[in-house]
């Protein structure tokens, strides 16, 4: 069975939000996935020459799943992360298979700080792209950082179920 690729692109360097991309990477690599992790420079950093590991439209092709990680501002997506997504527009014709889409947010730890408000803003972005969208696990008993990894496990595992599937029907999945 072919190994599922999954992008983890998050915004900026704040460790909170790092923390959660690498815990989302680990899950995902724990079921047998492929992963890069990339950001997206803040807008403040965007000038900075020599860093790496920015994330490109070419992060979301090579991807069978990707995972979108923001901070959350004022109860929405961070605005470099919009911004990230607006380039990923031009993706939904002439793909050749569904992505997997996921999100993880983070609020600081600021009482009130929007958390689930930015999911539900990345997951209705994330719907005008097509694919498969896996909502985050129920954070009910778990914290965080064990969500973040639950959701790594749980997109890495459909993309390998459609894979898997593709291959058994000869061909890659049908975009909707």
């Amino acid at each position: 069975m072919e190994q599922p690729k999954v992008s983890v692109i998050h915004l900026g360097t704040a460790d909170g939000i790092q923390a959660l991309a690498k815990e989302v990477a680990t899950g995902a690599e724990e079921v047998g996935a492929v992963v890069r992790i990339r950001r997206v420079p803040d807008h403040a950093a965007a000038a900075q020459a020599g860093v790496g590991n920015l994330a490109t439209p070419d992060d979301v092709r090579w991807a069978d799943a990707v995972v979108l990680g923001s901070p959350s501002r004022y109860g929405s997506l961070a605005s470099p992360l919009r911004s990230f997504l607006e380039t990923l527009e031009p993706l939904g014709g002439g793909r050749q298979r569904e992505i997997v889409w996921s999100g993880f947010a983070s609020d600081d730890g600021v009482l009130h700080g929007g958390h689930e408000a930015t999911l539900m803003t990345l997951f209705r972005a994330l719907l005008r792209l097509d694919g498969v969208l896996v909502p985050a696990p129920r954070a009910q008993d778990l914290d965080g950082r064990a969500v973040a990894r639950q959701t790594g496990r749980d997109v890495a595992r459909v993309a390998g179920r459609l894979l898997a599937g593709a291959a058994a029907e000869g061909g890659p999945v049908p975009v909707a």
